[in-house]
């Protein structure tokens, strides 16, 4: 009987090993979707490299001068850059240091760009954004009731929540203010309104860490319904693995 019940005792460490195995390949394959990503433009000898990408909405794309007086205008208008981005403070004229700045693209659709003293070498490029498909997207609505819908939200780490105004003069505003979004988040790069607004606008957004997101509507904080998002830890994890 000793005997067996050493075997099984055998079998039984060697199952929860391979379990643990099987978890750590699963949790350290997965790293990489759980940071924001961000796509690297070069910028140098009168061309960007390269000059045409596809992210996902809620990605950032960061442009490098490496050498020559460049900066980087956005056709829209919604952003203009070099030691920094005028929507922030920054200077968006061209010049020649050795610059660089990040912009968050938030919605769906393809921005053109130039460099103001060179676009008649064709020094230009594009930013495609396409809805996530590498995680998770989960839906939130600025409701004409003043509300959010779902109001609480749980979510796993470096899942991205798509907010949609249905309606009304609204915007989402975090309780610590370090979220704030319309027709564009604070932060960004870009001179989008992150104020309330009635236009109908929708932003995605990434979250990469695990924590807890209380947020309302500056229009309607005392009037309106807050919502709450739950960052939690992995979806291994979360399945009862833990």
């Amino acid at each position: 009987m000793g005997f067996i019940q050493n075997i099984l005792l055998i079998v039984i460490n060697a199952v929860s090993f391979m379990k643990a195995l099987l978890l750590f390949i699963t949790l350290t394959s997965n790293v990489g979707l759980l940071v924001a990503k961000t796509h690297d433009v070069i910028v140098s000898s009168n061309v960007f490299t390269p000059n045409s990408l596809q992210i996902e909405a809620g990605d950032t794309v960061r442009w490098t001068n490496t050498g020559g007086g460049h900066n980087v205008r956005a056709s829209d208008g919604s952003f203009r850059c070099a030691e920094g981005c005028d929507a922030e403070g920054g200077n968006g004229n061209p010049s020649s240091t050795l610059w660089s700045f990040e912009v968050t693209f938030r919605t769906l659709g393809t921005t053109a760009y130039i460099c103001e003293p060179h676009i008649d070498f064709g020094m230009q490029g594009s930013v495609t954004v396409v809805e996530p498909t590498t995680v998770a997207v989960h839906e939130v609505h600025a409701t004409t009731n003043n509300g959010f819908e779902p109001s609480d939200l749980s979510i796993q780490r470096g899942d991205v929540v798509h907010f949609i105004n249905d309606g009304g003069e609204h915007n989402i505003n975090s309780s610590d203010d370090s979220l704030i979004c319309s027709e564009g988040c604070l932060g960004d790069g870009t001179n989008t309104d992150n104020e309330p607004t009635g236009f109908g606008w929708d932003v995605y957004v990434r979250f990469n860490q695990i924590e807890e997101i209380p947020y309302f509507c500056a229009a309607h904080e005392i009037s309106g319904s807050p919502g709450i998002i739950h960052v939690i830890t992995d979806t291994l994890f979360a399945s009862g693995f833990e």
